[in-house]
C-alpha cells in the first residue's frame, strides 16, 4: 500500500516537473517572438519613408480621383522593402524569420496608411478642383 501511494506521489511530481519545464522553454520562445517583433516594428518605422507614399497617393488621387489613388495603394501593398542584414547577424533563425516577417507586416500597413490618406487628400483636392473652383487642367483628356 505505501508502495503504491509513493510510486503515485512520484508520478504526479514528475508530470508537474514536465509541465513547468515545457512552460519555461514555451515563456522563453515566448520572449524571442515578443524581441523580434518589437525590434521588427521599431525598426520598419524608422526606415519606411512615408511621406514618399503619402505624396505618391495624393498626385495620383489629384491627377486622376480616387482610382489612381488605388493604384498608388496597390504599389504600397505589393512594395515590400527587406530588412537590413546586418541587424539579423548573429541572430537565432526563429529570430530571423519571425523579425522578417514583422519588418514587412509593418512597413506594408505603414506605407499603406500613407498611400491611403494621401489618395483621399488628392481624391478632396481633385473633387474643389473640379467642382468648386471650377479649375479643370485635365479637361482635355478626361470625358464626362
Amino acid at each position: 500500500m505505501k508502495r503504491g501511494l509513493l510510486l503515485h506521489i512520484l508520478i504526479v511530481l514528475m508530470f508537474g516537473l514536465s509541465l513547468n519545464v515545457s512552460m519555461h522553454c514555451f515563456a522563453q520562445q515566448n520572449t524571442i517572438i515578443l524581441a523580434a517583433k518589437a525590434d521588427a516594428e521599431f525598426d520598419a518605422e524608422e526606415d519606411i519613408n512615408t511621406t514618399v507614399w503619402l505624396a505618391a497617393g495624393g498626385l495620383l488621387g489629384v491627377v486622376g480621383n480616387l482610382p489612381l489613388g488605388v493604384v498608388a495603394m496597390g504599389g504600397a501593398y505589393l512594395y515590400q522593402p527587406i530588412p537590413s542584414a546586418e541587424r539579423l547577424l548573429g541572430k537565432p533563425a526563429d529570430y530571423v524569420s519571425i523579425y522578417t516577417d514583422a519588418y514587412k507586416a509593418r512597413a506594408r500597413r505603414l506605407q499603406l496608411e500613407a498611400a491611403g490618406k494621401g489618395a483621399l487628400g488628392g481624391s478632396a483636392a481633385f473633387c474643389l478642383l473640379g467642382m468648386v473652383l471650377n479649375i479643370k487642367p485635365w479637361a482635355d483628356w478626361v470625358f464626362w
